[in-house]
């Protein structure tokens, strides 16, 4: 546990956080839950709201730096699903199907309600680990993974 822990620390260290850790400091304080039960409730659902992004608004603002962000989300897909067609999407399901499978809990069962939703995104956009992420984000799109959370 110690090495995978060291490990994860260091892959984080070296690729940037993003909304997952964003989100993560802010409600595990709101919600007293464990760190790694919040993260595994975003993960799939920020990186649905991040490839969205990647392929809409963003992807129209700025096509080269979201090709490079998609193109690690295809690497991704094909490392996990271990296809080597897989396309970002079937990533992105892939994750959503561990995150279940594995039985996570949705947010809500920790006692996030929507009505938290300001104050979090709020205290979240401050947060080091929020600049990370690969797109910056809307309001009403933090708020979108908040609700898939739940």
């Amino acid at each position: 546990m110690c090495l995978c822990s060291y490990y994860g620390g260091m892959s984080l260290a070296n690729a940037k956080l993003g909304a997952v850790h964003g989100f993560s400091g802010t409600l595990g304080g709101l919600l007293h839950a464990p760190h790694g039960a919040i993260c595994a409730a975003l993960l799939p659902h920020c990186c649905t709201v991040n490839v969205s992004a990647l392929k809409g608004w963003f992807g129209k603002k700025d096509p080269a730096a979201a090709k490079v962000y998609l193109d690690r989300y295809q690497t991704v897909a094909r490392t996990v699903t271990g296809d080597p067609h897989a396309t970002v999407e079937d990533g992105v399901e892939w994750i959503v199907r561990l995150v279940k499978d594995c039985g996570v809990p949705g947010l809500g069962e920790f006692g996030l309600k929507e009505s938290d939703f300001d104050e979090v995104v709020g205290k979240s956009k401050e947060s080091s680990s929020m600049k990370g992420n690969p797109v910056p984000l809307s309001d009403d799109e933090l708020k979108t993974m908040l609700r898939m959370a739940l």
